[in-house]
């Protein structure tokens, strides 16, 4: 067994040293510590930068993921739990940080100018934790 860190343990701390002040680093961790926002920005990568999405699509896609529903199952209330709290909590806060923008009067959303970058934060997580749930199992 080797006692050399990861190779992409080093580019995760590389970036977080270079990218990122104690404060940045807080708000970005508050910002992805919760599930529905990590799968709204997840969603909001794959579309185009200058595209406006409606709530309710961006809600019925993050019920998907999360209940393992296809599109045309993501009813109920599950999606409106789920709308509803992206409606009243979620959207605001990404708003706020400038992740997306967010037009709560006609309720849709458009990829803000942080997106890139929250958005490669959370690759990174995800792949970390990918790896180190391949190296525990």
């Amino acid at each position: 067994m080797s006692n050399r860190s990861p190779l992409w343990l080093g580019s995760i701390s590389t970036f977080v040293a270079a990218e990122a002040n104690q404060e940045e680093t807080i708000t970005m961790c508050s910002l992805l510590a919760n599930r529905r926002r990590q799968l709204v920005v997840l969603y909001l990568l794959a579309r185009d930068q200058d595209e406006w999405i409606s709530m309710e699509e961006v809600a019925r896609w993050v019920t998907a993921v999360r209940y393992e529903y296809s599109l045309e199952e993501a009813r109920g209330s599950d999606y409106r739990n789920i709308r509803e709290s992206l409606r009243h909590t979620h959207l605001e806060t990404l708003a706020d940080a400038r992740v997306i923008e967010y037009d709560s009067q006609q309720t849709r959303v458009a990829p803000g100018a942080r997106l890139p970058e929250v958005g490669r934060v959370l690759v990174h997580l995800l792949l970390l934790s990918a790896n180190v749930d391949g190296v525990m199992s």
